[in-house]
């Protein structure tokens, strides 16, 4: 079942199924802000209290849209012979999470096909002045969320309607719930290294090997202790973290256009943990180093690159 809903005077659509009720808001940067498992009765993220709430925090509820992700230092950087310069958003002088996460999408379709539920909406950059000035892009997002049985898709599209390259970076911010509970969860996160991070953050250019605690994510850890603000460099494994407990298995995935993760606590867990994928890394435009390495690529003219996050939860 697929059907609009009034989220406190905002329209927003809920996809159903008879193992989980997915609610996602297209006028609030098209974030998916409940997941709700229905097998358990619970809700899989952090919810905010209403549309405007989720407006004023767009980046700390749900599953926000990044593009580009995370940081840019001083908001500035140098593309295929074109100087950028985006808005500096964050107290350390950075730019941060990119320009469409509180952007309204223009739904096109819904309904159902081949027995899955979808919701397909669409962004086109060229008709927001706010993105031209500091990405002067014709960039159109089409993005369909799908949902069967326990499987949610996120599935997007991004094209160039204009005549340049265009540098793309993409990424999820999720906030799954841990309950208040971390030494009940566990985190199975493939990786070859961590990117090593100045003081604000940014990465240095320098991949560090695993070791300790993280280390341990490889085969999976407990999160109680865990206080975690850390890129990972995914490498040749798949873009695949896996949460789980006793009752369920959340396997969260990206297709190869994925090499990086960044997994956050906001402390030390206890009550969430935000599984990241990034298409680039932290900065990606100002490391000088190679693009396979830091995921950055470009988008000629009248190409498409496309790309998909899945989210499977698993009942045991």
């Amino acid at each position: 079942m697929i059907k609009q809903i009034d989220w406190q005077g905002t329209p927003a659509y809920t996809l159903e199924n008879d193992r989980l009720r997915v609610s996602i808001c297209p006028a609030a940067g098209n974030n998916a802000y409940s997941i709700h498992d229905k097998i358990l009765n619970r809700e899989m993220l952090r919810v905010p209290a209403g549309p405007q709430e989720l407006a004023e925090q767009p980046i700390q509820f749900g599953t926000p849209v990044l593009m580009p992700p995370n940081r840019i230092s001083e908001g500035t950087f140098r593309y295929d012979g074109r100087d950028y310069r985006f808005d500096v958003n964050h107290p350390t002088g950075n730019h941060i999470h990119g320009m469409v996460r509180s952007q309204p999408w223009t739904v096109t379709a819904s309904g159902e096909r081949d027995g899955k539920l979808f919701l397909t909406s669409i962004l086109r950059l060229a008709e927001d002045a706010n993105v031209q000035r500091q990405y002067p892009h014709a960039l159109e997002l089409e993005l369909t969320y799908e949902l069967e049985g326990g499987t949610l898709r996120h599935l997007l599209k991004a094209t160039n309607r204009g005549e340049t390259k265009a540098p793309f970076g993409y990424g999820l911010h999720t906030w799954f719930l841990l309950d208040g509970q971390p030494e009940q969860w566990k985190l199975q996160l493939p990786a070859v290294g961590s990117w090593e991070l100045d003081d604000k953050c940014i990465p240095t250019g320098n991949i560090t090997p695993l070791s300790g605690r993280l280390e341990r994510l490889l085969k999976g850890d407990c999160l109680e202790g865990h206080n975690l603000d850390t890129v990972f460099q995914i490498g040749d494994y798949p873009c695949l973290a896996v949460l789980s407990n006793e009752r369920v298995e959340i396997r969260y995935s990206g297709s190869d256009v994925f090499k990086q993760w960044v997994i956050f606590t906001k402390g030390e867990a206890h009550d969430f943990i935000c599984l990241e994928p990034y298409t680039w890394v932290t900065n990606a435009p100002n490391l000088d180093l190679p693009e396979e390495v830091t995921g950055l690529r470009g988008i000629e003219p009248g190409a498409a690159l496309e790309l998909e996050v899945k989210l499977d939860v698993i009942h045991k």
